[in-house]
């Protein structure tokens, strides 16, 4: 269904760390003082984003390490990933952000499991709610949350060769989608109106160039792909939650992605998108039309948040080129199936950040002022 809830304009949920915030971290503040430190930070960027008109507002994600923290914090059986990662370097995932799922259910007929007494990956209570709690008791707009999905989870730091490896992603991602799937139900019990599920390790298995440098490193990129479908669809099968409440597919990182640049296979697009469950699909939209994902695959009714703000540098785009990229997909899709966005977030890793707190302000002052083109008696 197309969504008709006005969330036009879009953010993927990372924010740079305010400096009260990094001054606090690096002080040694720990316990209630640095909880003190995080949540005036909170409240202090969800104010922010209320200011800017942003119709979905997050936490920043202040209290993550990296995007995949949530997660790997709170659910056993990661370890560092100490082996080769051919599809996260292809996505240009960090080395620090990556971990191997180390306890995978046990496939029957494969001969892969974790072992005799391994339990599989387990949640130690709830991943994002303390997250969105402060946000919720301060803004009158519609509250997001980012989660990596679990296909990225299952797959980034997979070798991608050996017996088993596709058996461990399909595994695993079965047993990471049970918790990602009861966490979105929470949520939206929680008040939350939309989670979007992040994988940007789908552009390398999607476009020209990565899926021949994966099958090059002896990756099985068709089946690669398969299992991380499977596992990020089963994440939002059957959920209980209000009609309203939409759940979207984050391909986007921080930046322009660095697989793109001859293409995209247009089979392997159509696999991701035939049927998806989602509700949203949030893309880089570069300015180099051969290195965009091909709209014209993108069936009516599913929601593109198009990334035209570059958050990999502080330089900002005028509104004139960016209105030129967009008007003509909103004369072909209209103007319902269509949100603007940034093409990433802001700070994937705390320490990272990729532009300064007032640049990043004026990026995203940016996507409001280009979105009121469109849209601007609603927002």
């Amino acid at each position: 269904m197309a969504d008709d809830f006005k969330y036009h304009i879009e953010q993927h949920g990372s924010l740079v760390r305010p400096s009260a915030l990094l001054t606090a971290r690096a002080g040694g503040l720990s316990g209630d003082a640095l909880a003190a430190a995080e949540q005036e930070a909170v409240t202090g960027a969800a104010h922010l984003q209320r200011r800017l008109t942003l119709s979905m507002v997050g936490d920043g994600q202040f209290r993550r390490s990296s995007f995949e923290s949530v997660v790997y914090d709170r659910v056993s059986g990661f370890a560092p990933a100490d082996g080769p990662a051919p599809l996260a370097d292809a996505a240009g995932i960090p080395a620090a952000r990556r971990r191997s799922v180390t306890a995978v259910p046990a496939v029957a007929g494969t001969g892969t499991g974790a072992g005799a007494g391994v339990p599989a990956p387990a949640p130690a209570g709830r991943l994002a709610r303390d997250e969105v709690a402060p946000v919720l008791a301060v803004v009158d707009r519609p509250v997001f949350v980012q989660l990596p999905s679990p296909g990225y989870l299952a797959a980034v730091g997979s070798s991608l060769s050996g017996p088993g490896s596709i058996a461990a992603i399909t595994a695993s991602g079965a047993a990471l989608a049970a918790i990602l799937h009861a966490e979105i139900e929470a949520l939206s019990v929680d008040g939350v109106a939309y989670v979007a599920l992040g994988n940007p390790l789908y552009p390398p298995l999607l476009t020209v160039a990565g899926r021949e440098s994966l099958a090059a490193a002896g990756g099985d990129v068709d089946a690669v792909l398969a299992a991380m479908i499977a596992a990020d669809r089963a994440a939002v099968a059957g959920l209980a939650v209000p009609e309203d409440f939409r759940v979207g597919l984050d391909l986007t990182d921080s930046g322009p992605l660095p697989t793109t640049a001859r293409g995209y296979d247009p089979t392997a697009v159509e696999t991701l998108l035939d049927s998806t469950p989602f509700n949203r699909l949030g893309l880089d939209f570069p300015v180099d039309p051969a290195a965009r994902l091909p709209l014209e695959l993108v069936k009516p009714g599913l929601v593109i948040s198009l990334g035209v703000v570059d958050v990999s540098s502080g330089g900002l785009e005028t509104v004139e080129s960016i209105l030129d990229r967009v008007d003509p997909v909103i004369e072909e899709r209209g103007e319902f199936d269509v949100a603007i966005a940034t093409n990433g977030g802001f700070a994937q890793s705390a320490d990272l950040p990729t532009m300064s707190f007032n640049e990043q302000n004026e990026k995203l002052r940016l996507v409001e002022t280009v979105a009121r083109y469109y849209w601007g008696n609603e927002i």
